[in-house]
């Protein structure tokens, strides 16, 4: 595993467990259900939700942490071409 993927790996663990928390909080505070089913449903839809969330924003991370590094590479070899 090199320093990307190490980057990227703890990025996406606290990223998407960022996001699957707020989501599931935020279908929580703001469902009031009575019944066992709808208690059920809405911490079944609200784990669901969170890990689409948490999934989308590790795709979204990976891309941005691709980029920096693509980024710092490029600079690298600039500064590699023109030291005299």
């Amino acid at each position: 595993m090199n320093k990307t993927d190490l980057a990227k790996a703890v990025t996406s663990f606290v990223v998407g467990s960022a996001t699957a928390t707020v989501v599931r909080q935020i279908i929580q505070n703001n469902t009031d259900p009575e019944k066992v089913v709808d208690k059920a449903a809405v911490i079944i839809g609200s784990y669901v939700l969170g890990c689409i969330a948490a999934d989308a924003s590790k795709k979204w991370t990976d891309t941005k942490i691709d980029e920096v590094v693509a980024q710092w590479m490029k600079w690298k070899s600039k500064d590699q071409l023109t030291v005299v």
